[in-house]
């Protein structure tokens, strides 16, 4: 299945289609009732994952999305988060003659920092980055539901009726009582709804109107037989599923670093279990353009200056009455003075990194939850996830907060926790840290567990300090 596939259907047996144009049901169902499909959506900044859940079916099947050509050779499991534009708003997942690319689809809906806008940006190209998110999604939602229906029909092609829910992922300040937070849920929402379209090409245009219906409290009930139970969920909290369904567990603070390739998730929480349902209690997050791409753009400038300086140098060095050499090797620039210029890129590069973490940390310690146990004799837990987590240079980054921690929190230091995966996914690829998010999603809302948002959770009051001048006696009261 290819991506010109996305508007139309398979035949099953060359003569009924498997599936109904909108993708949501099959065309001839079955007699056995109904059937829960969980859609968990990694919306990533720059590949995104999908991985589909039947929760109530034994063992709780779960499949990450493979799609196919859209994907790099390597990793059939991303999607990479861009669209192709033509002149009158018709988009592509592929590009085509005339067409445009547009990337940085996820940035722009929560990024503040104009200066980040990419040249192949929505805005930088006169586009409304909520029309191109919705229409991204709805590319993704259709296709990852063509290809479930198609391949999995020995699962569940003998229920009467199946019932979708989407969960999206966000960024951890996004879950917060903030324009973000409605943003992505109108995106989210909108992007459903173009995906139903059945056969009809999806263009920038319709993916306004969509926008303009989802404020509408009416347009999006259950008498709207396209709506889905649909629900946004931090990244950080979908990251942590694996990790609280399993024996590693235990409750209290955490810090959960989540590491793409553009950006870096940062997030302290709280995790405990209440009338048999967990709850994540969000205490401080950040997210920063630090990831992967980020590093590697720092690496290339630190090669331009190297060569830059050389230049200078020869330039100025050069005595006009001397003779020029007569090869190229005085131009030429050393491993040593390469090596120099990366090291120092990549101390930079950390050391705005680990600040971000200790800065998080930190205000956890002081003004979120002082009295944790963490910060007495404790370790304090590190779960580490997305596709950078596995790069050295991250890892080691990372790494070296034990030491920080032993020596200004004067605790034990940290304990670094892997998150994980069911083996379905995990014996599939060697890349299955990309897809815990997306796994985590693909629960129901109720089984991830009660988040409560960093805004509803207020600072810890500092101890009253003691009033010594009134307790003062001088050596006349004596």
């Amino acid at each position: 299945m290819t991506s010109k596939d996305l508007g139309g259907y398979q035949r099953d047996g060359g003569s009924m289609p498997v599936c109904d144009e909108h993708m949501l049901q099959y065309a001839c169902p079955g007699q056995s009732g109904e059937c829960e499909l969980v859609i968990g959506l990694d919306f990533g900044t720059s590949a995104s994952k999908v991985v589909i859940q039947a929760p109530d079916l034994p063992g709780h099947p779960a499949y990450a999305v493979d799609f196919g050509e859209l994907s790099p050779k390597s990793m059939p499991y991303l999607s990479p988060t861009r669209i192709w534009v033509a002149p009158n708003g018709a988009c592509t997942l592929e590009p085509r003659k005339g067409t445009r690319l547009v990337n940085d689809i996820k940035l722009e809906l929560f990024s503040k920092e104009e200066y980040l806008n990419s040249n192949r940006g929505p805005t930088k190209q006169e586009l409304r980055p909520e029309e191109t998110a919705a229409v991204y999604l709805a590319f993704l939602l259709r296709y990852a539901r063509k290809w479930f229906l198609e391949t999995k029909r020995d699962l569940v092609r003998h229920f009467k009726r199946l019932r979708w829910s989407v969960n999206l992922g966000v960024p951890s300040p996004c879950i917060e009582d903030n324009e973000e937070n409605r943003r992505f849920r109108r995106v989210g929402r909108a992007g459903w709804m173009l995906s139903t379209l059945g056969g009809e090409r999806v263009t920038l245009k319709k993916a306004s109107v969509e926008l303009n219906w989802v404020d509408d409290p009416e347009y999006w009930n259950i008498d709207n037989k396209f709506a889905c139970d649909f629900d946004i969920i931090p990244e950080i909290a979908a990251g942590a599923v694996g990790y609280a369904l399993s024996e590693l567990r235990r409750e209290g603070l955490h810090v959960m670093v989540d590491i793409g390739a553009s950006t870096v998730d940062v997030c302290s929480f709280i995790l405990h279990a209440c009338e048999g349902s967990d709850r994540y209690s969000l205490l401080t997050a950040d997210v920063q353009l630090l990831g992967t791409i980020s590093l590697h753009h720092e690496r290339i400038l630190a090669l331009k200056r190297v060569y830059e300086k050389q230049a200078n140098d020869l330039r100025d060095k050069h005595d006009p009455l001397a003779p020029i050499a007569h090869d190229i090797e005085p131009y030429l620039v050393s491993r040593e003075q390469l090596t120099s210029g990366f090291t120092q890129a990549e101390a930079q590069f950390k050391k705005r990194f680990q600040k971000m973490l200790q800065r998080v940390i930190w205000e956890a310690k002081i003004h979120r939850d002082p009295k944790a146990s963490v910060w007495r004799n404790g370790r304090l837990p590190i779960l580490l996830i997305g596709g950078g987590s596995k790069l050295q240079f991250f890892h080691s980054a990372v790494e070296e907060l034990d030491a920080w921690l032993r020596r200004y929190a004067r605790n034990n230091g940290a304990i670094f926790l892997p998150i994980p995966v069911p083996e379905s996914l995990a014996n599939k690829t060697d890349e299955y840290h990309r897809l815990a998010v997306a796994w985590g999603l693909s629960h129901r809302a109720v089984d991830i567990g009660e988040i409560t948002p960093a805004d509803r959770i207020p600072d810890i009051e500092p101890p009253r300090r003691l009033d010594w001048e009134s307790r003062y006696i001088s050596k006349d009261q004596v």
